[in-house]
């Protein structure tokens, strides 16, 4: 009996062995992963700063940077408060071209194909501005007037 007993502390004490050297395996790599996030962290925060300041001095507007997916999502807003929103983002201006593709590509209007969603865009916002919520400052742009900045 004391032979089994012998046999089994040893076996006991190589899986202890082993689960310790897997654990410090383990927490070394995650100290590993931990610097990797946060050097990717920075670097994705630095090619942000440089799209956006390559924006500004460009005179495009930098919403390539804001996720509009955060702010425009909420299934109570319409396309006309979407829009609405982007034009306030973007200084009270919005470009037919821009808000297709902040809606198309993040999926806030239904239309399998980007050129459907445009003419719905462009229809929104004529209609919009027929009603006197926006003006048509340049083809393609639209300001938003100061009626629909006091609702």
């Amino acid at each position: 009996m004391v032979l089994s007993n012998y046999t089994w502390e040893e076996q006991t004490r190589r899986y202890l062995a082993e689960a310790t050297s897997e654990l410090n395996d383990l927490e070394n790599k995650r100290k590993d992963l931990d610097d990797e996030i946060v050097s990717l962290a920075r670097t994705v925060n630095a090619y942000e700063t440089a799209l956006k300041d390559y924006l500004i001095r460009s005179g495009q507007s930098s919403t390539v940077i804001k996720d509009w997916l955060k702010d425009l999502a909420n299934p109570n807003y319409r396309h006309r408060d979407r829009l609405k929103m982007i034009a306030e983002h973007n200084g009270g201006r919005v470009r037919i071209n821009k808000a297709t593709d902040i809606l198309f590509n993040n999926k806030l209007i239904k239309s399998k194909k980007r050129v459907n969603a445009y003419v719905i865009v462009q229809g929104i916002l004529a209609d919009m501005a027929d009603k006197g919520e926006l003006k048509k400052v340049a083809p393609g742009e639209y300001q938003l007037t100061q009626q629909s900045l006091l609702k």
